[in-house]
């Protein structure tokens, strides 16, 4: 199956094996391949601990300069 990659923060982060444990599973799809800081940033609570700690989990790396036509991210 296709990743899920999110971006919060100039940071990409691989949800793909967390969507199906997030409360808000919609969400994240909605988000696939799109910046998510200001949602992230919205919800109460992201900024706690647990949170922080997924984030870290998660990170894949720095948000890449560069889109596709279909909007997929190229890493050079």
């Amino acid at each position: 199956s296709e990743r899920i990659i999110i971006f919060i923060d100039n940071y990409m982060f691989d949800v793909t094996e967390y969507c199906t444990k997030h409360p808000g599973k919609k969400i994240l799809l909605e988000y696939k391949n799109k910046d998510a800081t200001e949602a992230f940033n919205n919800i109460n609570g992201h900024n706690d601990e647990y949170c922080l700690n997924l984030l870290d989990k998660y990170c894949i790396g720095k948000k890449p300069d560069k889109f596709d036509k279909f909007n997929n991210f190229i890493i050079d």
